[in-house]
Order: C-alpha cells, then structure tokens, then sequence
C-alpha cells in the first residue's frame, strides 16, 4: 500500500499517486520543494491537468473537491513561477535588443550569459548598463557579475 511507503523525498512521486491521506500529505511535501526541484518539475505537469479536469462543470466527489482544494497553492506557485520566468526572458531579450541597437551584434558569450540568467535584478542592472554604459562597461558587468557565473 502507498500509505505504508516512508514519508521520504525518494518515494514522493509514488506517493502522489495515492489517495486521500497518502495524496494530501504528498502534495503537501511538493509544495514544500524548492521551486528547482526535479519532483516539481516531473508531477506539476500530471497533477495541474488532472486537476483542471476536475475543474470542469459537473458533479464532483468530496474527494475531487479536497484535491482542487488541496493543489490551489501549487497552481499559484506554478503560476508565479512562470510570470517570473517570463519577466526574466522578457528582460534578458530586452537587454540584448538594447545591446545590439548601441553598438552592434553581441558576443556569443555575453549572449548566452544574458539568455541564461534568471536573477531579475541583475537582468534590470545589466539592461540599464546596456542603455547608459559603454560597450566594455557592459561586456565587464556580464563577465564578471559573480551571479551570471552562477545561474
């Protein structure tokens, strides 16, 4: 039975497929994950379409309802989640648009370093460098920014 596996991250994927208790619980513990973490990103996907399905006109169980109840944070966090990596691409884009109008095609380093940042507030200090700085200001700022090294 799930509700006899051991409330332990290595059997969370099993476990969300349980009911009730066992369901609860696991959501629970996904919700807890940090946002980068590989379960989200594996059950999110299964867990919101099921829940969207139970979302449709029509008579629901208790049980239906408790899991649209239960995975409302989720879809909030998942919603979230994408609003930010939207703002961070639509910045990153930005950014280079900004670049490349001033002073021409940008390095395919600098460029990769732009498109893989996610950190909203060295995208915004890098864009604003982008359009008042000069082209070695920018191209250090991205060089050496210790979080472009880390994303």
């Amino acid at each position: 039975m799930l509700g006899e596996l051991p409330r332990e991250r290595s059997t969370l994927l099993i476990r969300l497929m349980g009911g009730r208790r066992v369901l609860r619980e696991a959501i629970e513990e996904l919700r807890q994950l940090p946002e980068d973490a590989p379960e989200r990103a594996i059950a999110l996907g299964p867990l919101l379409r099921f829940r969207a399905a139970l979302v449709e006109p029509g008579p629901a169980t208790p049980e239906e309802e408790e899991f649209v109840m239960t995975t409302q944070e989720l879809v909030e966090q998942f919603i979230e989640q994408g609003r930010k990596q939207g703002m961070a691409q639509g910045m990153a884009q930005g950014t280079i648009e900004l670049y490349e109008a001033r002073f021409g095609p940008m390095p395919p380093a600098l460029r990769s370093a732009v498109e893989a940042m996610r950190d909203l507030p060295t995208l915004r200090r890098w864009h604003l460098l982008a359009g008042t700085g000069t082209r070695d200001e920018v191209h250090d700022a991205i060089a050496t920014d210790p979080a472009g090294r880390s994303s």
